[in-house]
């Protein structure tokens, strides 16, 4: 049996090494397609992991910045030549990798090719705009009638997965967490905060992830501006700049002109130890798929301030593990960071507790448990219903 997972960027498969393990676990023959060029060199990392294990890979000129730019016809070019090495299951990510993948594959999905589509966050939500309703809505679900299973990770993309043309709709708990990580590391945490910045008496504020005008930030320095002890905050913001390269600059201007103190590490390979100098943690964007970095701050046990959006609903529990705020108020995120900072100590260890019981759900090992039903549903239930069919002939 031959596997093909297919995504835009070659990063984006460091969430996807669960789905690799499961479909080989399962007996398959796996092979990964990308774009492999990533402009800070960051594919270079997966590449080399996917060249140690021995899998094949293969780079796609997938363009993300427009689906209709020439590149993705060549793209799509490519997709069709790598099908024709004929794959038992192929399993396609983000949104146009999975259009095109989708596609491309159709041919061979209508002779018993079983094609999966999971969403990492549809482009439109219940604060979504009727014209972006209109134009992702209408796209994901015509491209609904491609697949033989769509797969979401919260519960609102699943809703509205079901309301499109795609039988079987799943939904599961992100990619998972390896929540034991998180929760077993030992450092001098006063020594380790002070790269950063942060006294044993400051209150440190960590987002992770991507430095993108999506992911928000600037709503957290408005935030901080607004307290009456801003003076004893630091945000810190651990992630790599995308391709809109001035927004690290922006950051750096706007905290300096609003009087916020602010901290810009770049790209961590120390997460772990990172969360544990938090006291708190934020992930403020205004749209967000599932927000893995929410569930790594509570496993942790650091509480979390989110956007009231998607899949951070999904593990922030306002007042038991965090609180949920709108993504364009600063008054709402600095009121949520007051409270969280005026915890007394018992309160503290409790959210802590709270925190640690829910990341749990989000574990890796129950992601993978989920994937793996849904191939076992998927592949093996087609397989059977087309030796059915073969043996009616």
């Amino acid at each position: 049996m031959k596997a093909l997972i297919v995504m835009n960027l070659a990063g984006f498969l460091h969430f996807l090494w669960n789905d690799i393990s499961t479909l080989q676990a399962l007996g398959f023959e796996v092979s990964v397609a990308m774009n492999e060029k990533m402009p800070d060199g960051s594919d270079a990392v997966e590449t080399v992991k996917l060249d140690r294990k021995g899998i094949q890979h293969y780079h796609i000129d997938f363009n993300t910045k427009s689906p209709l730019a020439k590149t993705n016809l060549t793209a799509y070019r490519q997709l069709k030549q790598i099908l024709k090495d004929r794959y038992d299951l192929i399993h396609c990510h983000t949104p146009i990798a999975g259009c095109l993948t989708r596609l491309a594959a159709n041919k061979y999905r209508r002779k018993g090719t079983v094609v999966i589509y999971t969403s990492h966050g549809f482009a439109f939500t219940d604060r979504s705009s009727r014209k972006a309703w209109f134009v992702y809505y209408t796209i994901e679900s015509f491209m609904s009638y491609f697949c033989d299973a769509l797969v979401t990770v919260n519960h609102e993309d699943y809703y509205n997965a079901r309301k499109m043309h795609c039988k079987k709709v799943f939904v599961i708990p992100s990619v998972g967490v390896d929540t034991e990580q998180f929760r077993e590391v030992r450092i001098n945490r006063d020594l380790y905060r002070q790269q950063f910045g942060a006294g044993q008496k400051d209150i440190m504020v960590l987002a992770v992830g991507e430095l993108s005008v999506r992911k928000n930030h600037q709503i957290i320095i408005k935030a901080l501006s607004l307290l009456p002890d801003k003076e004893k905050y630091v945000f810190v913001i651990c992630g790599r700049t995308t391709t809109q390269s001035s927004i690290t600059e922006e950051l750096k201007q706007l905290a300096q002109k609003l009087g916020v103190r602010i901290c810009l590490p770049g790209h961590r390979l120390d997460i772990p130890e990172v969360n544990t100098c938090a006291d708190i943690a934020v992930i403020p964007s205004l749209r967000e798929g599932f927000g893995m970095a929410g569930v790594e701050a509570m496993a942790a046990g650091v509480p979390v301030i989110g956007s009231d959006v998607q899949g951070i609903r999904e593990y922030v529990v306002p007042g038991q593990t965090g609180y949920l705020c709108d993504p364009y108020s600063a008054e709402k995120f600095a009121k949520a960071i007051q409270r969280l900072s005026s915890l007394s100590s018992k309160e503290r260890l409790r959210i802590a507790e709270n925190c640690r019981k829910k990341a749990a759900e989000f574990d890796m090992e129950i992601s993978k448990a989920t994937i793996k039903n849904i191939y076992l549903n998927v592949y093996f239930n087609k397989s059977l219903q087309r030796k059915k069919n073969d043996t009616k002939i």
